[in-house]
């Protein structure tokens, strides 16, 4: 039998209605999951025989003074929330209706699929299933990176305009330190952790990893913003500059290897980055007497965002020496 369904779009989301024959043959209802299966112009799906019931939390609103809107949102959502209803005692207004849509937006997956005056219902959209807490992991590594390598660029060609997106993309570390902090209290809740491959230390470890990550870019954010105070072209024939350039660049291949070493429990690679890292900071203690006020800042932050690394390499050693 064929059917045939308008897409609908709820935010970024696009829903399409399900059969209800087909819903109640297989006894589908709200909170059941579904296999999907992609197969080149072919898209089929699947019930499944397991049923997970949609957790729902509602948040009075207006707020004590002493709280926050934003905050009770990203905690519901970090506690696994699948439904979070915002429910006043008054009309919502605009200000506070935009302020409540910004605090939903920051957070990976979650869509308003209803409002009214009084009412804001926002609803988790991904099936954390499907979620693998290393692929998150190097996509915050990424992002990172990537910020980094846009300050060296800004330094190396004395051109701040780049520097302006960094702050933004910072947002977006934020949403997906969020998503895996939710996929892993989740799992641990509900049991799922070996499924996931991992032990209870190790999804520990993984929360302990994201949130250096998410501290990594906030100091490119930091990093960012001193750079863009100062004048560049004021250093244009300035050797120790070009200097503190070369060892910006040398923490490149530390940051690489450190999310690899993690996400592969390499013992030996941990200890590599260790090691380069000393080699760094010779390179900075022979570096430092030679810059003036502003250029000892951008070294100190650039040391200090390093630091994530080794960091994130330290939960590795642990591990395998007590295996």
């Amino acid at each position: 039998m064929r059917y045939t369904r308008k897409v609908q779009g709820i935010g970024s989301s696009l829903l399409v209605s399900l059969p209800k024959q087909w819903a109640y043959k297989h006894g589908i209802k709200k909170g059941s999951i579904l296999f999907l299966e992609v197969l080149d112009d072919t898209l089929k799906m699947y019930p499944t025989l397991e049923a997970k019931e949609s957790r729902e939390v509602t948040i009075s609103y207006p707020l004590p003074y002493y709280e926050h809107i934003a905050d009770k949102i990203t905690g519901a959502y970090l506690l696994g929330y699948d439904v979070i209803r915002v429910k006043s005692s008054r009309a919502i207004t605009y200000e506070e209706r935009e302020m409540i849509k910004d605090a939903i937006e920051r957070l990976v997956s979650l869509e308003i699929v209803d409002e009214d005056a009084t009412n804001i219902v926002a609803q988790f959209l991904l099936d954390t299933t499907t979620l693998e807490p290393e692929k998150i992991l190097y996509r915050m590594s990424a992002i990172v990176s990537g910020m980094y390598r846009d300050v060296i660029v800004a330094l190396e060609n004395r051109d701040k305009a780049i520097l302006k997106t960094i702050a933004r993309r910072d947002d977006e570390v934020d949403r997906q330190y969020f998503l895996l902090v939710r996929l892993l209290r989740s799992a641990l809740r509900d049991g799922l952790t070996e499924s996931m491959g991992l032990s209870s230390i190790e999804v520990l470890d993984y929360r302990i990893a994201a949130h250096l990550l998410e501290n990594a870019g906030d100091s490119v954010v930091e990093l960012a913003r001193s750079v863009d105070a100062i004048n560049l072209e004021s250093y244009s024939h300035n050797d120790n500059y070009l200097t503190l350039i070369k060892i910006a660049k040398s923490i490149d291949t530390i940051q690489d290897l450190s999310v690899k070493t993690f996400i592969g429990k390499n013992r030996s690679g941990s200890l590599e980055v260790i090691a380069r890292y000393k080699r760094l900071v010779e390179q900075i203690n022979s570096c430092k007497h030679n810059l003036d006020a502003s250029m000892l800042n951008i070294l100190y932050l650039i040391d200090k965002f390093s630091r994530v690394w080794i960091d994130i390499a330290d939960l590795v050693i642990p591990l395998e020496e007590k295996e």
